[in-house]
C-alpha cells in the first residue's frame, strides 16, 4: 500500500497533514508513493485521524443530500397535487411551521422557486416542475458519488488500521 504523493512528500517532510489535504487517489499503490509500513506509528494515527474526518464529512453529506431530496419530492408532489385542485378550494396555508391561515386556491398560472442563496425565481408549473425534476437527479447523481467515495474511504480506514495493528503487535513482539 502506498500514499499519494502529496502525503508522501509531507511525511518525508515531518510536516502535519491538514484534514482533507489528501488526494482522492487514496492509499492504493501508485508510483512515487511510500508503503505505509514506512510510516511511524505516529504518522498512521494522523492518517488514521484524518481519513476518519473525511469519513464523517461524507456521512454528514451524504445525510444532507438525503434531506434536501426528500425536501424536493415533497415540494414537487406539493405542487403536482396543487394543480389538480380546482378554483376556490378552501385550504389552510402555512404562514410558520405553527401558524396557519385559512385560503382558497386559484388559477395556478406560475409559483416562485427558490434557486438557492435566498434567490426566488418566478417560474410556470411546467418550468418549476422540470427545475425540480432536473435539481433531484442532481442530486441523486452526487449522493451516489458521495457513496462511493466513501467506500474508498473506508477502505483506506481498513488499510490504515491494519498496518497500525501490524505496528502494535510487532512492538509487543519486541
Amino acid at each position: 500500500f502506498s500514499l499519494p504523493e502529496a502525503l508522501a512528500c509531507n511525511a518525508r517532510e515531518g510536516g502535519h497533514m491538514a484534514a482533507g489535504a489528501a488526494p482522492s487517489a487514496g492509499l492504493e499503490e501508485e508510483t512515487g508513493g511510500i508503503s505505509l509500513h514506512s510510516l511511524s506509528y505516529e504518522q498512521l494515527m494522523q492518517l488514521k485521524n484524518s481519513i476518519e474526518e473525511e469519513l464523517q464529512g461524507l456521512q454528514g453529506a451524504h445525510q444532507q443530500l438525503q434531506v434536501s431530496t426528500k425536501k424536493l419530492q415533497i415540494s414537487k408532489a406539493a405542487l403536482d397535487e396543487l394543480t389538480k385542485t380546482s378554483e376556490g378550494t378552501r385550504m389552510l396555508v402555512p404562514i410558520t411551521s405553527s401558524l396557519y391561515v385559512p385560503g382558497e386556491t386559484s388559477a395556478l398560472q406560475s409559483c416562485l422557486v427558490d434557486v438557492g442563496t435566498g434567490y426566488y425565481i418566478e417560474k410556470s408549473v411546467a418550468e418549476a416542475q422540470a427545475f425540480m425534476d432536473r435539481k433531484i437527479e442532481l442530486m441523486a447523481n452526487q449522493t451516489v458519488g458521495v457513496r462511493q467515495a466513501a467506500a474508498i474511504k473506508g477502505q483506506h480506514m481498513q488499510q490504515a488500521m491494519q498496518v497500525l495493528n501490524e505496528k502494535r503487535f510487532a512492538a509487543k513482539q519486541g
